[in-house]
Formats: structure tokens, C-alpha cells, sequence
């Protein structure tokens, strides 16, 4: 199965924004897709990317071009349940995107937002918001996310079991 939506998920400091800048090389480094970064606090991603934190100047770059890496941080604030997203959710991987959203927590997504995302990073989290994922992803699997350490996370896809990882030294490990 082709990834085309991804959400990172997880409290502040688990490593959601490093794991997202660590994708966003390798993608580049193996497919030669540029990142767009949507980010409000204008962290340095690399030279493959293009950060903006203008949200209209940003979406009318990531609907204007193909076949890149979009990333979007902050999703509390920058998609927050708007529901004029949606289609960002839906309609992306027509123009050949890749989406990855990071957010604190998926109830900051409407339900469609979340049904559409087939791959999941999920750091650390309180047991409602992992049963919530666990259910979303029909993985049980996601429930552990209760007893992850600082940088551990859970990565799976709709048809797969999550499997444990740790971030090292700003990579994955």
C-alpha cells in the first residue's frame, strides 16, 4: 500500500516535529520530493524544504504543485477542525502529495480527517486518545502508547500491527 496520509501524534517534547524534519530528508534523499512545511514557529527544516507559517500564502503553493512531501505542524492550531480542510485529506494524493500532520492529538481532527490517514506515528498519549486510535486504525496494538518513554512511538498502518520504535539522537532508531 502506497502511503498517503500520516499523522504524528504525541505530547510536547516527545520528538513529533524531529521524527516529522527526519522524514522530510529521507524523502528527499530517496525520491527527490521537496518538502512544503507549514509551520508556525518557523523551525529550520532543511534545505529540501520550504517553510512558511502564513496558512493562505501556504496552501496556495501546496494546491499549485505535485508530487511533494506536505507537511503540516501545529494541527491544534493550523487545521483545528476545519472543516474547509477536508479536502486536504481527501484530494492531496491526486496531485500526487504525500500529507503528514502533527499534532498533540487526533481530536484535533474531525473524524473524516482521521479515517483518511493510513499510516500513524503515535508518541506517548493518555488511554482515551489511544483507544481512540486503535479504533480509528482497528489496531489494539495503539492502546500501548500509554507506556511509551520520551521519543518512544508506535508506528503502523491501516493493515498492519504497530511496531515500537525510539527516536535516537534526533533519527529514528
Amino acid at each position: 500500500m502506497e502511503t498517503t496520509n500520516i499523522g504524528v501524534f504525541g505530547p510536547k517534547l516527545s520528538g513529533k516535529t524531529t521524527l516529522a524534519m527526519s522524514l522530510s530528508r529521507k524523502w528527499w534523499r530517496l525520491r527527490k520530493r521537496r518538502s512544503l512545511v507549514l509551520d508556525p514557529n518557523l523551525d529550520n527544516w532543511g534545505e529540501q524544504a520550504w517553510v512558511s507559517d502564513n496558512e493562505e500564502k501556504f496552501w496556495d503553493s501546496v494546491w499549485k504543485t505535485r508530487d511533494c512531501l506536505v507537511i503540516v505542524d501545529e494541527a491544534s492550531e493550523t487545521i483545528n477542525r476545519d472543516k474547509g480542510l477536508i479536502s486536504v485529506f481527501t484530494r492531496l494524493r491526486h496531485q500526487g502529495h504525500v500529507f503528514i500532520v502533527i499534532g498533540h492529538s487526533g481530536i484535533n481532527l474531525l473524524p473524516i480527517m482521521r479515517e483518511q490517514l493510513d499510516t500513524l506515528y503515535l508518541f506517548r498519549t493518555s488511554a482515551k486518545a489511544a483507544a481512540l486510535w486503535a479504533e480509528t486504525f482497528a489496531q489494539p496494538g495503539f492502546r500501548n502508547a500509554v507506556d511509551l518513554g520520551q521519543f518512544e512511538f508506535l508506528w503502523g498502518t491501516l493493515y498492519s500491527a504497530p511496531v515500537r520504535m525510539k527516536l535516537s539522537l534526533g533519527r529514528m532508531g
